[in-house]
């Protein structure tokens, strides 16, 4: 599978991503438990995303391949949090949650984490 996105637009992605789970569950009526559980995974990839060394990065502490073992946990605990109650048990909830995971799998399936293009160029 050709990997199209570049570290920087994963960067602005991952912004993008967080602005939407602060946001979004409340907007379309997920239930309040689960909304707040997406407003504290937000802030936890925001944090993430602002000290990754990547073009979109603001610390630039952390390697994205470290950012990409993230994401990856990440999947695998959202994936988890589908059979939590306050998602499978309300529709709405439910739904935002596969979509979700669905735009958050994309991503990183997508993204080109061996691109040179992280904010720290590369020496021999």
């Amino acid at each position: 599978m050709k990997k199209i996105i570049s570290p920087k637009m994963h960067g602005m992605m991952d912004y993008a991503l967080g602005t939407a789970l602060m946001t979004l569950p409340a907007m379309v009526g997920v239930n309040e438990k689960a909304s707040g559980n997406y407003r504290k995974l937000a802030a936890g990839m925001s944090t993430l995303n602002v000290l990754t060394d990547t073009p979109a990065g603001l610390r630039k502490v952390i390697p994205f391949k470290t950012h990409k073992k993230a994401d990856a946990g990440l999947l695998g605990m959202l994936a988890l949090a589908t059979m939590s109650k306050t998602i499978r048990k309300d529709p709405k909830a439910l739904a935002f949650h596969l979509a979700l995971l669905g735009v958050a799998g994309l991503n990183y399936a997508l993204t080109d984490y061996n691109a040179v293009g992280s904010a720290t160029p590369k020496t021999n």
